[in-house]
Parts: C-alpha cells; structure tokens; sequence
C-alpha cells in the first residue's frame, strides 16, 4: 500500500457513508436529516436497512484498511497507536448496525438496543482516544486542529443523546443534526489525518515505509526518521 492508496481509504470511507447516508435519507419518506438518527436508516424495520447497511459495512471495511496502512506509515510513536484504534473502531462500527442494529421508533426496544447503545458508546470512546493521540503525534495546526475537533465530538455526541431520549415519544428534535455534526467532524478528522501523514511521509523522503521495531519508523532506503510524538 503506497500513501496515496492510504489517502484514497480514508476520503473514500467517508464518501461512501455520505452517500449513504444522503440516499438512504432521501428514499425514506418522512425522514428527518434533522430530527433522527443516522441509525434509524440501518434500524431493524427501515425501509433503507439494506441500503445504509451496505454503505456503513463498505464503509467499516475502508476504515480498516485506513487503520492499516496508518498503522503500517506511522512515522511517530503515538500515531502507531492511532492505526490499531481505527481498525477497533471499524470493527466495532460491523456489528452495531448489522446484528444489533436499533429498532425503528414504532417498535418495541431489546437486547438489540442495550447493545446497540453499548457498542455505539465503546466507538465513540476508541475515537476519541485515536483523535487526541493523533494531537501528540503532530504539532502545529494539526494539533490546534485535532484539540479543536475533541470538543465537537463529545458535545454534540452528548446532545444528540440527550435529545434522542423523547424517541418513545416520537419527539427528537435536533437529534439527528446533532448526531450528524458529531460524525461529519470525526470524518473530516479521517480526511485530513490521512492528507498529514501523506504529506509528512513523503517529505521524510519516500511513500512506502517500515517498523523498525523500537518505535520509530524507517524508509525501506534505510534512512531514520525523525520520531517525535
């Protein structure tokens, strides 16, 4: 895998989702991008289950992947950390829309949704680790960039769930638009994060790199690489 194959899986994880995200939204009648989760696309009982389900499964896949070759170039300590975190967050990111998918609105809650709240709780905790190791491994604006984006993350998580609470009620307003700041923001995070490392990599001198054991990361040409972070 080259740095531009790396770029390529993180830009195309998150077109894919949008995509999906935009489509499946689109061919539910009566869905709010405002008032309801991005879940509800992928709930049990959705009309777009197989849609939104098959963009986030593409999506998960491309992650790891990103997760990989992140792990694999990291050209700082710290970022061989945020590789192995993005490949958890994928994995974990399988399972809460597929087996336990959350039940549309008009249907009873079950075990499907308890583990459908926990794993969506567990994902969001590996990104934000991921986020902030990612601002230890690059000073400068990334660092500015990535501290900036850890607020975002953990406030409109937090409002989109706190909003969320009035769905047996059928009375979510904002949930939906919160929920979605909170992911938008984690994948421009994705994006940039892989255009970063591209470019550090390759003004370190090459596109394709190795571990070298202790930390550090060496170009295959033998030279060492700066290893701050």
């Amino acid at each position: 895998m080259t740095t531009k194959r790396l770029l390529l899986a993180a830009v195309a994880s998150v077109v894919v989702y949008g995509l999906g995200d935009l489509a499946s939204g689109m061919l539910y009648d009566g869905y709010s991008y405002r008032d309801q989760w991005i879940s509800e696309l992928s709930a049990f009982g959705s009309p777009v289950r197989s849609l939104m389900v098959t963009a986030i499964l593409v999506h998960g896949l491309l992650l790891i992947a990103f997760g990989i070759g992140i792990w694999r170039f990291a050209d700082r300590k710290s970022l061989h950390w945020v590789g192995p975190l993005l490949i958890v967050a994928g994995v974990i990111g399988l399972p809460t829309h597929t087996v336990f998918a959350m039940s549309s609105r008009w249907m009873t809650a079950g075990f499907n949704d308890t583990m459908h709240a926990s794993l969506s709780l567990a994902f969001g905790l590996v990104v934000f680790v991921a986020v902030a190791l990612s601002a230890v491994a690059y000073p400068g604006w990334f660092r500015l960039y990535a501290i900036a984006t850890l607020p975002i993350l953990v406030g409109f998580g937090a409002a989109s769930s706190v909003a969320i609470q009035g769905i047996e009620q059928n009375f979510t307003p904002w949930a939906g638009a919160f929920e979605r700041i909170n992911a938008y923001a984690y994948f421009a995070w994705l994006v940039v994060l892989a255009v970063t490392v591209h470019r550090s990599l390759n003004r370190n001198g090459g596109s394709t790199w190795r571990n070298d054991g202790d930390g550090g990361c060496n170009p295959k040409s033998g030279s060492r690489s700066p290893r701050t972070g």
